[in-house]
């Protein structure tokens, strides 16, 4: 036992024995004492006569003389209310009726709080002022007499354990043996947790709807919830706390917000102890032609920001706590989305009921990836691509638009799957698509990167050499790897490749003797892991059968260019004719390896120029002729 509760135990004791040496009540007329005039139902009173009073008697209950009373001696009282002792004596005086007053009260127990404090301290709270005192019993040695709605001192207990506590209530000068009790038993701690409010969620936005707060206690520590409507100035109390999460019912969640926070008193210290404050939070969304709008309301000093949530993930966090609206232009048209707003405060958040609306317009719809263009066995442009990368968007249509010889952009047709034929592709000119779609409110997608299939041609031809050039393919998103030159079948089974080094050039040489008609195209193959592929269009090569001859010969015997001859593929059915300037024949011959010899009947011919004609058929029956001039030059 420590000094302090040792001297105020010699201080109670000095109570009692004051107490009981002036525990007796005299009557009015002083011919009687009893020793309580105050107490609870069940308590017995004694009653003592004075000397020289004789033949006296008593009623305990009230002045009905009507009946005979009882002689000197004791009464218990077994109901509440007000009563008289009355005393009616036989010696001759004027007034033979003595009484005094007693006042029998129900037993109620006393109403009290165990604030336990840090390092096993405890403090009591009387709250009730029923009884004139309250004796605390801290253990069966310890105790402490207070007043009513008073504190006891600090008692501390030392050790943690589990401990009981007795508060009786008292009277003054009265009898309190048969007062309220009542106990109540509890566990000591060492440290006082200050609470923290974590969440306050909207389960049910109505006139009459429901919160759920979530929060982190300590154990056997008094919480008390503390609530404030429509902003923070001032907190009512509203109940005590035990747990991890509260419901609260009949709360008009769908126009008011509300906020909270807890307390825990440290009685020992006199100081209240305060959770952060977190506000629930109400909105609306509504779909209008230019964005999903959602705004709300909620305690804008405390919140720290808010996080807009949209279909379960983070749509965007405003960290200007003043704000209380935001427009979602994002949106798909037809498409629902479902929102819930979440304040974001000092030790947790606050979260509103999910709501969804169905958005009438969108700013803008999202293009679709790279598309892919390239050319058929029948000369049609194919076109593929992918849907939006979205997800599921509700659209209308693709939209094909082309441009030619990079013209205006122009809607050509549309479509209701991810790939079209474009059966007039003429090749004339480059031909560009691009791809967009649109949804049931008008709305047009961005357009898509364009694609340009690839146009082969054939430039000059040197005998059986055959120079092709084509444009570049647009676009594949990682480049080209390599073009490459496809003789095909009609049926566009591959016959030849030749393979292109560099550029977008390339020079074939066919046999000498090949005279027959090739059809050509240009394979480009990407730079992607899984490479893709694209062909141009399909041109005709036919492979002309060409005689050489020169345009100067000189018949001078020397062996070099003695005479006029057709050099070139084995040809068939030749023939060879010379004519004079004037039209005149002068020399033919079917021989395509000797040629003109530069005479005219065995004679020189004279130097000037020359008209030839040649006649000849190729392996495949195919029909030429060739015709020109040439200068005949001498020596000297």
């Amino acid at each position: 036992m420590n000094l302090s509760n040792l001297h105020y135990k010699i201080l109670v004791l000095l109570f009692l024995i004051t107490a009981t040496v002036h525990a007796q009540h005299t009557s009015i007329q002083g011919r009687f004492t009893i020793d309580f005039v105050k107490g609870c139902t069940g308590m017995t009173v004694n009653v003592t006569t004075a000397t020289g009073w004789t033949d006296a008697q008593y009623w305990y209950e009230g002045f009905d003389l009507g009946t005979a009373g009882d002689v000197s001696g004791s009464y218990t009282y077994t109901t509440p209310g007000e009563f008289y002792v009355a005393m009616l004596v036989s010696n001759d005086v004027p007034e033979k009726l003595d009484s005094i007053r007693i006042e029998v009260l129900a037993p109620e127990l006393p109403q009290f709080t165990i604030h336990n404090c840090a390092a096993h301290n405890v403090r009591i709270e009387i709250e009730d002022t029923y009884y004139d005192s309250y004796f605390v019993e801290f253990t069966n040695t310890d105790n402490q007499e207070i007043g009513p709605q008073s504190f006891t001192s600090a008692y501390n207990y030392g050790v943690q354990g589990n401990y009981r506590i007795d508060v009786t209530g008292r009277f003054s000068n009265g009898n309190n043996a048969t007062c309220g009790t009542d106990n109540r038993a509890f566990n000591s701690i060492n440290t006082i947790v200050s609470p923290v409010l974590t969440s306050v969620e909207t389960t049910d936005e109505a006139s009459n709807g429901e919160l759920q707060l979530g929060f982190t206690l300590g154990d056997d520590i008094i919480y008390n919830l503390e609530s404030s409507t429509n902003g923070t100035d001032n907190f009512e109390s509203i109940s005590v706390l035990s747990g991890a999460t509260a419901t609260l019912s009949n709360l008009n969640t769908e126009s008011a917000f509300y906020c909270y926070r807890i307390n825990t008193y440290d009685a020992c210290n006199d100081l209240t102890l305060l959770s952060d404050v977190i506000c629930s939070v109400y909105f609306d969304v509504a779909g209008t032609e230019q964005a999903n709008t959602i705004s709300w309301q909620t305690d804008t000093v405390q919140a720290n920001s808010y996080n807009i949530i949209r279909d379960g993930d983070l749509l965007i966090n405003i960290t200007n706590s003043s704000t209380i609206s935001y427009d979602d232009s994002e949106v798909i048209c037809n498409k629902e989305y479902v929102y819930n707003v979440q304040p974001i405060f000092t030790s947790g958040s606050s979260v509103s009921v999910d709501t969804a609306v169905i958005a009438n317009k969108s700013a803008s719809l999202p293009a679709i990836g790279y598309p892919s263009s390239t050319v058929n066995i029948d000369n049609n442009v194919e076109l593929t691509w992918g849907p939006p990368d979205t997800g599921e968007i509700p659209f209308r249509r693709y939209v094909i638009e082309r441009n030619i010889r990079d013209r205006a952009w122009r809607f050509y047709d549309s479509s209701e799957d991810t790939t079209y034929t474009d059966t007039e592709a003429t090749f004339v000119g480059q031909h560009a698509y691009r791809i967009r779609y649109d949804d049931d409110c008008g709305n047009l997608a961005i357009p898509s990167p364009a694609t340009i299939p690839m146009i082969i041609e054939q430039g000059a031809v040197r005998g059986k050499e055959v120079n092709f050039n084509w444009s570049k393919y647009e676009a594949w998103l990682n480049g080209i790897r390599s073009y490459t030159i496809e003789r095909i079948d009609e049926t566009g089974n591959l016959l030849e490749e030749y393979t292109v080094f560099s550029g977008r050039e390339k020079a074939v040489e066919f046999s000498p003797n090949d005279s027959e008609n090739k059809l050509i195209r240009v394979r480009a193959e990407s730079l992607d892991p899984t490479p893709q592929f694209t062909y141009s269009n399909i041109i005709l090569t036919e492979l002309s059968t060409t005689m050489f001859l020169p345009n100067v010969f000189t018949p001078d015997d020397d062996g070099l260019n003695d005479k006029f001859v057709a050099k070139g593929p084995k040809v068939f059915n030749f023939e060879l004719e010379v004519y004079s300037r004037w039209g005149v024949l002068i020399f033919s011959t079917t021989d395509n390896f000797n040629g003109w010899d530069g005479k005219i009947n065995d004679l020189e011919a004279p130097e000037g120029t020359y008209i030839y004609k040649i006649y000849y058929e190729d392996a495949e029956g195919r029909k030429y002729d060739q015709s020109g001039s040439m200068l005949l030059m001498r020596k000297g």
